[in-house]
């Protein structure tokens, strides 16, 4: 069936999003689609006074609060008019071909994804996926200059921020799943289009321009993160065969712990397990509030699997109902199962362990990832140094301060700035320092 671009209702969500708005509307109205859907979550800009004045042609749907990004796509595909959904972030800019390259790509698949470049159009965002065994998704070739990155025609799943896809094929397939709220609901949807015997292209030709990702920017690294982990879960559990889940969730699930404990700062050799990580959280340092936080958030993603395990497997049967390809087949689209989660040579080793215990060597080639592993350096000899520089502190420790270290609620800030030294250097402890005396005045 021959179709053109008055077939096609172009879908955006907005949350907060004006500014954006006046850069996306007018790249989408030359090109002609049946309508132009706006879904608004729940913003306290003017973004909705601003399209209702500005563009009156415009349909905006209205959900009270923010979302997300899967609930609203839905939404909006319910009431769309056109045979053809395309979903574009509203923090981007259509090229004119965008639809009419798309369409192209849709004659030969029923979901299609398009090329994402950065605002100016050299650099790349999205140019097709990969997926981690473990449900990771990556973005191929961010940050490569166009020119230099090639393209694979069939890939395993679309980026939702710019996709064409039959509207009735989404709909058959359920749309986006609602409990992913945002991040990976496009893998997921990529991988049930395949199980269920569909395809996904990639057109190359198909072009939009990005921002970046500024919706998350405002929501916070730890949030997305959450949800990244959460969701990996989500898809491995949903989506894998029965033989495969019954070996890949144990490793998922035990793997996420070791790399909470891992993030958590614990050291099992050392005499005050947390002592490093409080003192380099009582002078400030980012990068340990930021581990310290992943390690929660691994844990706080397992907690809410596991609450949400029944509603799950009843999503698991309805999607191995429709299943029509087997893992082997759809495997070969994940292009880099075993990409390293950890650049460690450490936890590499013993995840290759797990992995051979679990009969996963028979699915994955583990030499090729335990010779990666290899070339990595070695983490143990940084981790003596650690020791043997701790054991040196506990030399001016008495006896019964061993046993029964003090743990004053309160240091002075002679105590914190010396801390702080020892821990991040000078420069740091004087900004530090100057910090707590802004303050004070």
């Amino acid at each position: 069936m021959s179709r053109s671009v008055s077939d096609i209702s172009v879908i955006t969500v907005n949350w907060n999003g004006r500014a954006h708005l006046e850069e996306l509307i007018p790249s989408l109205l030359p090109l002609g689609p049946k309508e132009i859907i706006v879904v608004d979550n729940g913003s306290s800009d003017d973004s909705v006074a601003f399209l209702e004045r500005t563009y009156p042609e415009i349909v905006i749907l209205r959900n009270e609060t923010n979302q997300g990004f899967c609930q609203p796509n839905n939404l909006a595909a319910a009431e769309a008019r056109g045979d053809v959904l395309a979903l574009i972030n509203n923090d981007m800019r259509a090229h004119p071909e965008w639809l009419t390259e798309g369409l192209r790509g849709l004659h030969r698949t029923p979901c299609t994804a398009c090329r994402i470049l950065d605002w100016d159009g050299k650099r790349i965002d999205y140019n097709g996926s990969s997926l981690q065994y473990l449900g990771y998704a990556l973005q191929k070739d961010i940050g490569e200059l166009v020119q230099d990155v090639p393209h694979e025609e069939r890939i395993l799943f679309p980026c939702g921020g710019a996709m064409l896809i039959d509207r009735q094929t989404f709909l058959d397939m359920g749309g986006f799943d609602e409990s992913f709220f945002a991040l990976y609901e496009d893998v997921d949807l990529g991988w049930r289009l395949w199980l269920a015997g569909h395809e996904v292209s990639f057109s190359p030709d198909s072009i939009v321009y990005h921002r970046g990702h500024t919706t998350f920017e405002t929501q916070g690294v730890a949030k997305m993160r959450y949800l990244m982990h959460r969701n990996a879960l989500l898809t491995i559990l949903k989506n894998y065969e029965d033989e495969t889940l019954h070996r890949v969730f144990p490793a998922a699930i035990l793997l996420a712990i070791k790399r909470a404990v891992r993030c958590s700062g614990v050291r099992r050799e050392s005499f005050y397990l947390w002592e490093n990580v409080e003192s380099k959280l009582e002078t400030g340092d980012r990068g340990t509030h930021f581990e310290v936080l992943d390690a929660l958030n691994h844990l706080v993603a397992v907690e809410d699997v596991l609450k949400m395990l029944p509603d799950l497997m009843q999503k698991r049967r309805q999607v191995q109902q429709m299943r029509r390809r087997s893992d082997s087949e759809i495997m070969k689209l994940f292009n880099d199962p075993l990409r390293p989660i950890v650049e460690d040579r450490d936890y590499i080793s013993e995840e290759s362990e797990l992995l051979e215990a679990l009969g996963l060597d028979k699915v994955f080639d583990l030499s090729g990832y335990r010779e990666y592993s290899s070339k990595l350096p070695d983490q143990k000899s940084a981790r003596a140094r650690e020791l043997r520089d701790e054991l040196r502190g506990l030399e001016w420790v008495g006896t019964s301060a061993l046993l029964h270290p003090p743990r004053p609620r309160t240091q002075s800030k002679l105590r914190k700035f010396l801390a702080a030294w020892k821990h991040s250097g000078l420069r740091q402890a004087g900004k530090l320092a100057w910090e707590s005396y802004r303050r004070a005045t």
